[in-house]
């Protein structure tokens, strides 16, 4: 389908007259008043606002004229004739006429032959994009990469994995365009602080305009609490993976074939590979469009400083020197002798240049001198000292559990039996209650010569205080297990 099979071709005819400032103001005015009201705006309302937008821009300056096609309409030539109100009423209705003319409106009669204006499908998207230029929005960038990860994890894509992948590959398209924006903005602005002519000018352009549209609310955002790291790596495993899964690839084809997306399954299947591998490769390339946008932005600022020190450089001198002959003139003019030839040397500073001389050569570095240590100290460790720490860590040893010491206390409580109920270990104080611990800990493996099992149903036992888990505990030959495996 081609553009203009879509659209209108007289629309944007309405931003090339003389009166396309207003025509502006008047297609934004429209759609507050669409998004307002769901069903069509009455067209006495939309004329009355109309009425008052006109009236506020020649106030400020801005007269509607006539269009030379409202002046060959019928009946035209004496309805601007008027003054005050009612001409700026005339001037509204033939605004909206030429609106509806265009195909930016569609005008509608319903019951008691009242109107209404509605919008074309065309009309209201393009006005859309329109408010969102001049809103200078602040662009959330985790939220595209927060909501592709929930599309691409979530119940979505369980129950409609065709439908999740074209809305994640969608949103992902978005992301990098906020992205392209975001550079390309940068490196407008800094074609702008170049022109500019002035140091008040540089300076009100960086913190009025960059700072502030940029710097605050998108690069900053992107470089901090908007960065997409935290969702970059979740969204690259899911994609491998689905693109791994032939089942999931044909559970998805199968959606996207329910849903009329495609016209056949070799289609369906190689736009949503196609579309997995994009969000791949935008998500992996993600490093390389953060490099370029830190780039721009530090030409901006490399731009912005050279900018301002040549204007300092520059202009400055100028302005004190014509601020210098101002003021001798003035005074010429109090003390009465205005010849210029007994003033004029003291208007200006000569500056003394010196010859080249040894101190305003480059002076080269020196060598650092090799790095010199100072010399180690041994210190002797006294005997008594060594034998200290040695008792020390022979007594941490004796005091640790290990699992022979585990064995000799279990089997030591079996005597010559065979098995024996967990009760009878139950501890009296707090060492044979850690005791106990690492008797469930190492009673499941058969390697400490006994084995923990379960009576029956899972019970509790409390006794002196303690809670623990019953069981049998059952001696273990482990040099014949060892001797089997």
């Amino acid at each position: 389908m081609k553009l203009f099979e879509v659209i209108p071709e007289r629309l944007f005819q309405v931003f090339s007259g003389r009166n396309r400032y207003i025509y502006a103001e008047a297609l934004l005015l429209l759609y507050e008043q669409y998004r307002v009201n769901r069903f069509g705006i009455q067209y006495e309302v939309m004329r009355d606002l109309m009425q008052e937008l006109i009236e506020s821009q020649e106030e400020a300056g801005l007269v509607f004229e006539v269009e030379e096609e409202q002046e060959q309409e019928p009946a035209a030539g004496g309805l601007f004739d008027g003054n005050g109100e009612d001409l700026a009423r005339l001037k509204a209705g033939a605004l909206l006429r030429r609106l509806d003319r265009l195909k930016w409106i569609q005008v509608e009669v319903r019951e008691n032959f009242r109107r209404y204006i509605v919008l074309p499908h065309y009309a209201s998207r393009l006005l859309a994009v329109f408010q969102e230029l001049c809103e200078n929005r602040t662009v959330e960038y985790q939220r595209f990469a927060f909501v592709t990860y929930q599309l691409l994890s979530g119940e979505e894509a369980r129950q409609r994995p065709g439908f999740a992948i074209l809305e994640a590959h969608r949103m992902t398209q978005e992301f990098l365009e906020e992205l392209r924006v975001l550079a390309n903005n940068m490196k407008y602005h800094m074609e702008q602080v170049v022109a500019k002519t002035s140091i008040q000018e540089v300076l009100d352009h960086h913190f009025e305009e960059y700072k502030a549209h940029i710097i605050d609310r998108s690069y900053h955002r992107l470089k901090t609490s908007d960065h997409v790291s935290r969702y970059r790596q979740r969204i690259l495993a899911t994609v491998q993976e689905w693109l791994l899964d032939p089942e999931w690839l044909a559970r998805a084809v199968e959606d996207a074939m329910r849903n009329e997306f495609f016209a056949s399954r070799e289609e369906a299947a190689e736009q949503l590979r196609r579309a997995l591998m994009d969000i791949e490769e935008i998500y992996r390339g993600l490093d390389e469009i953060f490099y370029q946008i830190d780039l721009r932005h530090n030409q901006y600022l490399r731009a912005s400083f050279e900018r301002a020190r040549y204007l300092s450089q520059h202009s400055s001198g100028v302005d004190q020197y014509l601020a210098r002959i101002l003021e001798w003139m003035a005074a010429g003019i109090r003390r009465g002798d205005l010849p210029a030839e007994n003033c004029l040397p003291g208007l200006f500073n000569l500056m003394r240049l010196n010859q080249l001389n040894e101190q305003s050569l480059y002076t080269p570095r020196r060598r650092r001198a090799p790095h010199r240590p100072e010399p180690q100290v041994v210190v002797a460790i006294p005997e008594e000292l060594k034998r200290q720490l040695r008792e020390q860590n022979l007594q941490r040893v004796r005091r640790a559990i290990t699992r022979d010491k585990i064995r000799a206390y279990v089997l030591g409580r079996l005597g010559e039996r065979q098995e024996m109920g967990i009760e009878e270990l139950a501890p009296t104080n707090m060492e044979e209650f850690l005791y106990l611990l690492y008797v469930y800990l190492y009673g499941y493996d058969g390697l400490a010569g006994y084995r923990l099992v379960p009576r029956g149903a899972n019970r509790i036992l409390n006794i002196g205080g303690y809670r623990f888990y019953d069981r049998r505990v059952v001696r273990v030959d482990t040099g014949r297990k060892r001797r089997a495996v």
